[in-house]
Formats: C-alpha cells, structure tokens, sequence
C-alpha cells in the first residue's frame, strides 16, 4: 500500500507497494512513467493541528513531472472543529500542484453529516482547499429534506457553511417532505442568491416568480428568509394572483410562510377582482381554506356599492364575504346607507347581504332622487336582509 501525505506545500510519497515506478536506463529523454498506487491517502491539517479535510482513493497515479495526482471513485471527509462535517465523493479527482487545487469529476456529492443533513450534487468540482472554497459549475444542486435548489453555478465556503449561487435560480418546495418526481408545491424562479446552511437565512435577487398552481402566482423584486424558521419575506412590490378568476393584489413587504401556506402584511395593499375591488392596512391569506382576512381599515367596492368595516373575511373559492365592526353599506342608486355591527354575504351581482347588530338595530337610509317613483322598479340590486 502506498500512502500520501499532504500537508501543504509539501506532498511526501511513502511507496510502498508501488507498481509500475521503475524506470530504464538510457531512457532519460522520455517523461517518467507515473508512479501507480493501490490506494491512497490524501491528508491535511489545520495549522493548530485539527484535521480538515482527507481523501481516499482505492486506486490513484503519481505523475511526478508535473506533480499532479489522478485518482479513481475518490471519497473523502470535510471537518470542522476537528469532527467530521461533510462526506464527499466523485468517481475522478485530479490533485493539482500538490494540492493547491483538487477537481472531482462525475457524480459528484458533497453530503452534509449532521444537522440538515443538505446534499450538494453536481458532474464537476473544483476545490481549492487553502481558500477553503468548492465551485460546482456543471448541473449543481442543492437538497434538503423539503426542497430542491438548482443553479448555474454553486460555491460553497467551507469556513462559513454558506451556499453562493449564480442564477437563473429555480427552488422546488414539497409539502412535508421532498419527493422526487412528484410535482412540488410551489416553483420559485429567481436570479443570485445566497444559503447559510448554519443559521439558514436565504437572500435571493430578483426579479422573484413563484407558482403554486394554476390558479395561484405571486412576483417580486426580491426574497429573503429562513429555512430553518420555514419562512419568506417577499420584498416590494408583491403581487398576489388568487383564484381562477385571477384575483390581483399588490402589496409592498409580505411574508411567505410556507410551512402553514399563508400570506402575511401589516401594510396597505389593493386587491383587484372581476367583481370588486378591496382595500385594508394589512392581510392574511390562508391558502388551504381559499380566505383572505384584512384585519384592519377594510374597503371594499364593487358596481355601484361600497363598504367599510373594521375587518373583513373573504374566501376567493365561495366569494363569501363577512363584515365586522362599525359595518357601513352604501349604495348609489337609490341612495342607500346601511349600518349595522355585522354582515354576511356573496359578492357580485345578485347576490344576498345579511346584516346584524349584535342586540342593537340596523340602521338603513334611502334617499331618492327627485322625480324618481319609489314604486317603479330600478336596477337590480343585492337583497339586503336583516
């Protein structure tokens, strides 16, 4: 067995067990044939002394002329605080300048020992182990246990633990767990970015598009968040597409919790629908139920009607709609204003509105314009019920 031990800039050959390293007399034009080893051990260390990385190979060839090492299905340990952090594998490595650089080749892996357990793959990898750097730059992946991150180009710094990729970005989320082959939940497509596997706050430039359905997109300039806390803070502008009538709201700052499919902002926003249009500081759109809440300063608008409340409910799927608090309908012809504590109902024409009070009366005005007969029919409206 032979055995190579690295320790930087230094490369010592024990060859033992070294075949094909002999050379013939008179031969000294020709290049010396490369010295062939059984197995091989790459080692290197910290300058306190720590382990950091190894690399072992079952079969490798020295080629003394241009100190360069190629080795067959190599497989290796990254480690951080002298404990193993990171298995890595490939099935070449070629060991540069003895080992200022370190290229692996096809099916290359890069998994992580503990914690997430993240699996960075690719075809190549170019390592440069004094920079403590790994670019991946033919097909780099990255995967964790509910998503699948694909780049153009991928770094990774070993000394931080943190994923740099060049884009067009694409990120697949699943629901739970990550399954390959199975349409994932939600498709986020974006440009440059950035993944601290420690902490696991994610910073991705736009311009950001997400779909989740056919009938579900929102857009923005830009993304941050957190893995870990299953989270993304949308930056803006947002825009929101719900339904299949294909709801639009904008919005500025919105937070994308995934783990629980819900939007959030505390900021005002407008929402535009076929039917209406809606207004608030704020909203909450839960995605499994198809409801949207607009907990403060809701307004709301549609043909020839429009409404305040305190807060609002309204679910897309249904178009049921309920008011709360200080509730004021108002429509245009006749003039009519409608107060009361509560009300429910469907949005659109010809629908049904019924209002409560709580134990207090409704209160309803109607003013007619002169000249007008209160007994002739006039345009349909939404039957108001109390």
């Amino acid at each position: 067995m032979a055995r190579l031990l690295f320790f930087a800039p230094v490369l010592a050959i024990v060859s033992a067990g070294v075949v094909g390293c002999t050379q013939q007399s008179g031969s000294s034009q020709e290049p010396a044939p490369p010295f062939v080893f059984r197995s091989l051990d790459l080692n290197q260390r910290r300058k306190d002394g720590q382990r950091d990385w190894d690399l072992k190979s079952p079969e490798a060839r020295y080629e003394l002329s241009s100190r360069t090492v190629r080795a067959r299905q190599p497989k290796g340990i990254l480690y951080r605080n002298d404990r193993p952090f990171y298995e890595i594998s490939a099935e070449l490595a070629t060991v540069l300048n003895d080992g200022e650089l370190v290229v692996l080749e096809g099916s290359v892996k890069l998994q992580q020992l503990k914690d997430q357990n993240v699996l960075i793959q690719g075809d190549r990898l170019v390592w440069s182990p004094q920079a403590a750097r790994m670019v991946i730059d033919q097909r780099p992946e990255a995967l964790d246990a509910e998503s699948r991150l694909i780049s153009t180009s991928v770094t990774f710094l070993q000394n931080t633990n943190t994923l740099r990729f060049r884009g067009p970005t694409q990120l697949l989320q699943w629901k739970g767990r990550r399954r390959d082959g199975v349409k994932p939940e939600s498709d986020i497509r974006a440009a440059d970015g950035q993944w601290n596997l420690d902490s696991g706050d994610l910073n991705v430039q736009g311009p950001v598009l997400a779909s989740q359905s056919e009938d579900r997109q929102l857009r923005a300039t830009a993304l941050k968040g957190n893995t870990r806390s299953r989270h993304l803070d949308l930056l803006q502008p947002v825009q929101l597409k719900l339904g299949k009538d294909k709801t639009v709201i904008k919005a500025g700052l919105t937070r994308w919790d995934y783990g629980r499919q819900r939007l959030t902002s505390t900021v005002p926003f407008q929402a535009v629908s076929p039917t209406a249009v809606a207004t608030g500081d704020g909203f909450v759109v839960d995605q499994p139920t198809t409801t949207m809440l607009i907990p403060r300063a809701c307004r709301l608008k549609q043909p020839g009607e429009a409404l305040t409340a305190q807060r609002c409910s309204w679910n897309w799927s249904s178009e049921r709609l309920i008011a709360d608090g200080d509730v004021v309908l108002t429509r245009s012809d006749p003039e009519q204003v409608t107060r009361a504590d509560r009300l429910e109902g469907l949005l659109g024409e010809k629908q049904g509105m019924r209002f409560t009070a709580g134990g207090q009366q409704v209160k309803s005005t109607l003013r007619f314009k002169p000249g007008t007969d209160p007994m002739k029919p006039g345009p349909s409206r939404s039957p108001v019920q109390f």
